[in-house]
């Protein structure tokens, strides 16, 4: 199933439901017209808390509404591009994992070709690429491996479909795209995989290497995830997905989520070594390589149409606007098409 909160052009509440034959259909509706009740679908948090009776309800609820959905009528299910869609669950926390060891190698080179020659973050970088491919010591039995992450901006969650102001701070914009996953409970951890789109400022990045990055993902709208929470038993294998990533209708980049090291599993063990973790905590991967401008140092415009697909997950759409305002100074050499946002000219 591909369960999604969405809004309608006649109602701004958000409502819980999935995805039938390319429709938007809330389980209000679908047990409305059903004649059942379930208090576990009343909306994402009361699915999650209930895993996995919620699932099994749900999948009730998704069978007939298959057999029956010539049935509804206007007001009842809504053409899945005629609808907005929220992030897919009410988040209650937000993790970014490093657990993409290639695309972190790829992005250290980058940025050192920017900050060789700056004695501040120079050598931050450097030990940062040696801590990267220097072999992690074997753990004791019993032992929870250790994998850094960070805390992402509750207040910049998004869903599909967003414009994302330009932050007059950063000449060099990028997306993430990240593999999520979705905690449910102790009875069903994994509640399923949505895409993750972590967008960074690279080009202040370095400088906030100690003491957390803030400019650098705390931007408006900077966490987009969606399009769609899809379940376990449609994902199957999450840890092989081709993942392309289209910019203006033209392929841009293009990786697989083949490249993570460590299981969802291990990112519950290591997150509940210190607390529990609640129902709609959402944790991501780390960003698939080869699928940034920071890999490759081949960056995206303002004004620029962005696609995100991951093989079974969707697309998440995204738009970069152009700034409205004149670029701060960058420290970093003003790529051309950012030119006419700057105060050089």
């Amino acid at each position: 199933m591909k369960l999604i909160r969405f809004t309608t052009a006649s109602s701004q509440n958000a409502s819980f439901g999935v995805v039938i034959r390319d429709q938007a259909v809330s389980f209000s509706t679908l047990q409305h017209k059903a004649g059942k009740r379930s208090l576990h679908l009343v909306d994402s948090p009361a699915y999650l808390a209930n895993l996995p009776e919620s699932q099994r309800a749900a999948m009730k609820m998704f069978d007939w509404g298959l057999q029956h959905i010539g049935e509804l009528g206007k007001g009842e299910c809504f053409a899945l591009e005629s609808v907005r869609l929220l992030e897919p669950v009410e988040v209650a926390a937000l993790f970014d994992f490093g657990l993409t060891p290639q695309h972190l190698k790829n992005s250290a080179e980058t940025l050192m070709k920017y900050e060789k020659d700056n004695p501040q973050t120079a050598p931050l970088l450097k030990a940062f690429a040696k801590a990267i491919l220097t072999p992690k010591p074997r753990l004791g039995a019993g032992q929870t491996v250790p994998l850094s992450y960070y805390k992402c901006n509750m207040n910049s969650i998004v869903g599909d479909g967003e414009t994302v102001p330009w932050p007059a701070y950063s000449s060099r914009l990028d997306i993430e795209p990240e593999l999520a996953v979705v905690f449910g409970n102790k009875k069903q951890p994994v509640a399923g995989f949505c895409i993750f789109n972590d967008i960074s400022a690279r080009d202040v990045q370095a400088t906030e290497f100690v003491g957390g990055f803030c400019l650098t993902k705390d931007m408006a709208k900077g966490n987009q995830l969606g399009p769609y929470l899809v379940t376990p038993d449609e994902v199957g294998d999450a840890y092989n997905l081709k993942v392309t990533v289209l910019v203006n209708g033209e392929l841009k980049y293009q990786g697989s989520t083949s490249e993570i090291s460590h299981k969802a599993e291990d990112m519950f063990a290591w997150l509940e070594f210190a607390a529990p973790l609640k129902p709609g905590s959402v944790m991501g991967f780390g960003t698939i390589p080869d699928c940034t401008g920071c890999d490759k140092d081949q960056f995206i415009d303002p004004g620029s149409e962005i696609q995100i697909t991951f093989e079974r997950l969707g697309t998440l759409h995204c738009r970069f606007a152009e700034p409205t305002g004149t670029l701060l100074p960058s420290r970093w050499p003003v790529r051309k098409p950012l030119e006419k946002y700057t105060s050089r000219n």
